[in-house]
């Protein structure tokens, strides 16, 4: 297992879960969710600023490569800029 820190482009359901992700020219199939975790909010600025929304949200997934191989993947999602990102991936 490696840490990649790769962007990845990635389609998601209606209900926002990941249902496809392309990474180094493939496209693996989300067969389902097995996980998901957001860091906390900031802390509030001084001046009385209310904490912001959290900022990334790690989704474990088990996927399916297009060969037919299933393996665990970790991906991110920055949710200040909506980019994707492939950190781990068990194959």
């Amino acid at each position: 297992m490696s840490l990649y820190n790769e962007r990845i482009d990635v389609r998601s359901t209606t209900g926002g879960h990941p249902a496809f992700f392309a990474w180094r020219d493939h496209t693996y199939r989300v067969r389902r969710v097995i996980g998901t975790w957001s860091s906390p909010g900031k802390p509030a600025s001084r001046g009385g600023a209310q904490a912001t929304a959290t900022d990334v949200r790690l989704v474990r997934v088990a996927a399916e490569s297009p060969e037919g191989e299933l393996s665990i993947a970790d991906i991110t999602c920055d949710d200040t800029t909506g980019d994707w990102t492939m950190r781990r991936l068990w194959g």
